[in-house]
């Protein structure tokens, strides 16, 4: 039987797949019982933007209204977050961070740099600014929102674009 190389090996989409998983797996294992990466972009997004309806926060994340319930359940139930009735319209909730909930968003960025330079400890700072660029540019390409603010169209929300970087550069 030849050695060929792993036909997966080639596969950006795959290699991406398993550092994700590789990503899942350390943060479990470093930061057990802490907050995962939903919960914690969740979080950000309603403390930097909040107060804020589930049906805003799953625009802004591009999250699925299905899976956000599940994370905006666990951020309530840890006190991260609290659930309003919005005075604008009765009919639906707005989201708060509570002190507790902007307490433990800060630890977990503490948390996400550590995870970082775990994971990405193989790479010199050259390689790992020229990853996050080539990642932020398929991202442009797709998504405005992980567009440099030059390259963007007039009349575009700059906050939109500038936390799809932030995100990326964590």
């Amino acid at each position: 039987m030849e050695d060929r190389p792993d036909p997966l090996h080639e596969s950006p989409t795959y290699l991406m797949f398993e550092l994700m998983r590789l990503a899942r797996r350390t943060s479990a294992r470093l930061f057990p019982g802490r907050l995962r990466l939903p919960h914690m972009l969740v979080l950000e997004c309603v403390a930097r933007l909040g107060p804020l309806s589930q049906r805003e926060v799953a625009g802004h994340l591009r999250m699925d209204p299905g899976d956000l319930v599940g994370v905006v359940d666990a951020l309530e139930e840890a006190g991260s977050v609290r659930r309003r009735r919005d005075p604008d319209d009765r009919r639906r909730y707005a989201l708060e961070a509570t002190e507790d909930g902007r307490l433990a968003l800060g630890a977990s960025l503490d948390d996400r740099a550590r995870l970082n330079a775990t994971l990405f400890e193989p790479l010199s700072p050259d390689e790992l600014r020229l990853l996050k660029d080539l990642m932020l540019r398929v991202l442009a390409h797709h998504d405005q929102r992980f567009a440099c603010p030059a390259s963007r169209e007039p009349g575009q929300d700059a906050a939109a674009g500038t936390a799809g970087r932030d995100r990326a550069s964590s």
